[in-house]
């Protein structure tokens, strides 16, 4: 069925398509544009468009959209019907295009540098400032202490721009393959454009790969294989009274997953201990300085067995694995994407890398086993995971991950 007047979507085509992009079957399509008399100068879709207001008079023309791209007025909308070939391939271009946003920005001077460094230094620690017992004056502990705390501040605020900054690049990049591979005419524009990108995108995964720490990362994987600790009642939860197991199960859950899935220190995970226990005992006061006591007691010993879990000896310490790592979500409106990774999935994709598929947009990972088994086993629902090298399989990751078929994966 062909569209009526009332199917149309109004499109700046100048300001999309240029004379360098590839049209493919597009180019013969015939586009109503409106032009002076005399023939000459722009091409417009709105026969009211201001450079057009000098015209002693404006004719309307048909003309083939591959003679007409050169000369399209930037500021004219063009009437197109809403099944137009046209229009997907506009918005494939425009996905394509936005790359350009991202190169040729101004390299970092020296005060960059020297901030990136002293915030690896800071975060090599944990996410905040390490407890320190001080005996000099007063006034003076404390603006050191300001001092520190705004140095790890500032730490945590630049790895979250340089997560956000990475995560947001792939993104892109994911986004202009998805849009060549639907119009694979488009690869010769585009490879020039991804190409460039990718030197960009490498060097935001390194500067955010430089402020996680990979010892936390085994940890929070090491976490995830400990048994369910046993509750043993204690005077430190006498206040509890009969919430004192049901307050140790929900502590336990909460510690476990925040620090599972996290890129942090797993001691900087105790104030979600901190919070089950508070909550448990409301406005009540008896036995709560007992209970904290109690509880830290407790997340110090599932820290211990989780460092002894990661130090255990494996008889696979490494392994070679694929992922297929999904776009940002977009949502509506003006609300910020959605990252379908967690923090911990991003920083182990930054940090673990040794081959990158620009076309297909998976990546290699050697990691140590237990990231390995979380990967394989609880990865987020749509990135497709697959250990790649077997035993005696001598080719390069660069190889082995070309041909990986990641889309006859399917994930229940």
């Amino acid at each position: 069925m062909s569209s009526t007047r009332g199917e149309l979507r109004h499109v700046m085509l100048g300001s999309v398509f240029t004379p360098e992009v590839p049209l493919g079957p597009t180019r013969d399509i015939v586009i109503t544009c409106h032009a002076s008399a005399t023939g000459k100068g722009k091409l417009h879709g709105d026969p009211e468009c201001r450079a057009l207001r000098s015209a002693a008079s404006v004719n309307q023309i048909g003309i083939p959209f591959g003679e007409a791209v050169k000369r399209l007025c930037a500021h004219c909308r063009w009437p197109l019907p809403t099944d137009s070939p046209i229009l997907p391939l506009g918005a494939a271009v425009n996905e394509v295009d936005s790359l350009t946003i991202w190169l040729d920005r101004e390299p970092e001077d020296e005060e960059d540098i020297e901030t990136e460094r002293d915030a690896a230094v800071a975060l090599s620690t944990g996410d905040y400032p390490p407890h320190a017992d001080s005996v000099g004056d007063e006034d003076d502990d404390d603006a050191a202490r300001d001092e520190e705390w705004e140095r790890y501040d500032r730490a945590r605020g630049l790895r979250s721009v340089r997560h956000s900054h990475w995560r947001r690049l792939h993104s892109y990049l994911a986004r202009s393959n998805d849009a060549v591979a639907e119009h694979r005419f488009l690869a010769p524009w585009a490879d020039g454009l991804q190409s460039r990108l990718i030197a960009v995108l490498d060097a935001e995964r390194r500067a955010f790969a430089a402020l996680v720490q990979p010892a936390h990362l085994l940890e929070a994987a090491a976490v995830r294989v400990m048994p369910a600790p046993q509750f043993s009642d204690g005077p430190g939860f006498a206040g509890l009274g009969a919430e004192a197991e049901k307050t140790f199960r929900r502590a336990w859950h909460e510690w476990s997953h925040r620090a599972t899935w996290s890129w942090q220190r797993l001691e900087d995970q105790g104030f979600s201990v901190y919070t089950v226990v508070s909550d448990a005992f409301g406005r009540r006061r008896k036995g709560k300085p007992e209970a904290h006591t109690a509880f830290r007691q407790l997340t110090a010993d599932w820290i211990r067995q989780a460092r002894e879990e990661a130090d255990r000896p494996s008889s696979t310490p490494w392994q070679l694995v694929a992922v297929k790592t999904p776009a940002l979500r977009r949502t509506h409106h003006s609300e910020p994407e959605h990252d379908p990774l967690t923090l911990w999935e991003a920083a182990v994709i930054a940090t673990y890398q040794v081959a990158f598929n620009q076309k297909a947009g998976t990546t290699a990972l050697l990691v140590p086993h237990l990231i390995a088994e979380q990967l394989l086993t609880c990865a987020s629902h749509d990135m497709p995971v697959h250990v790649l090298a077997t035993a005696g399989n001598a080719l390069p990751a660069e190889t082995l991950l070309e041909q990986w078929d990641y889309k006859s994966l399917t994930r229940s």
